[in-house]
């Protein structure tokens, strides 16, 4: 059983200087990320279906080891809101072709409007036009979809329901698949500016999850991967979040500052070489 755990995105100006050195290019974010992580949610799939070149890019610029989930666009979940999906599945699907074999899961994250009664048909209907060479994993934003019909749906065709911990809704933790995936999501009350520093303390929910972790690791189940993915907006700032969870769990954790200072000095090193042309 792997643990699998970082953040929600790399690209945050509220982290340079932080966790990035502040001048390094966001060129070169993702690549150093995935030295000191080994997994990373994708967010901007979101917003647009990406190009095969971007996708082949994420691949070459990390790791053998590093592992991505991706998130479903909202063209197919909130604009068709999962009605009359095929072609852009299709387009999803060979763009993301070439991250097949780092992918551990693609998101589904439905909106908060659409209902188990309006959202239920459309999604079984979904279910058979995709790709599955991929793992899926659904967030539901609306309490009516916890229901054992629904459970019992997803453990049918092995689709995880993510644990969302959000401020107005909390997803009961229910195991549907042979992953589990934790989204700690908080809410959109901290600002953009303030990414890079802790500004609530999350300690009550944390110690909460890693009991359950720790029961899932202690259990002899058929779960594979534990996906955790800590969003900026859950305490301030998703890298100190996942130092958190890790210390919590007895585990190493992550030294940014190191490779921060590793980073500086090769710089230098580099300069003065040159300089001495």
């Amino acid at each position: 059983m792997a643990l699998n755990i970082g953040c929600s995105g790399w690209s945050y100006e509220g982290w340079k200087g932080k966790f990035y050195p502040r001048e390094m290019e966001n060129k070169d974010y993702l690549s150093y990320y995935s030295k000191l992580f080994k997994f990373v949610e994708v967010d901007s799939t979101y917003y647009h279906i990406p190009s095969r070149t971007t996708v082949r890019g994420w691949k070459d610029k990390t790791p053998d080891d590093f592992r991505f989930s991706l998130k479903f666009p909202k063209v197919i979940t909130h604009e068709k809101k999962l009605e009359d999906v095929v072609k852009p599945l299709s387009i999803l699907f060979y763009s993301l072709e070439p991250l097949i074999d780092k992918t551990l899961t693609l998101l589904i994250q439905l909106p908060h409007f659409l209902t188990e009664r309006n959202g239920f048909t459309p999604l079984k209907d979904m279910v058979h036009h995709l790709d599955k060479r991929f793992r899926y994993s659904i967030e539901v934003r609306h309490p009516s979809w916890f229901t054992e019909e629904v459970y019992e749906f997803l453990k049918y065709n092995d689709i995880s329901l993510v644990w969302s911990i959000r401020d107005e809704l909390v997803s009961p933790s229910i195991v549907t698949s042979d992953h589990v995936y934790i989204r700690f999501i908080g809410d959109r009350s901290i600002s953009e500016k303030d990414f890079g520093k802790i500004v609530k303390d999350r300690r009550k929910d944390l110690l909460e999850y890693v009991k359950q972790v720790r029961e899932i690791q202690n259990e002899n189940s058929d779960i594979q991967d534990i996906l955790i993915a800590f969003n900026n907006h859950f305490a301030g700032f998703g890298p100190q979040s996942v130092n958190d969870f890790l210390r919590l769990m007895s585990m190493s954790e992550i030294d940014w500052k190191a490779e921060m200072e590793r980073y500086k000095n090769n710089n230098n090193t580099n300069q003065s070489t040159l300089s001495g042309f």
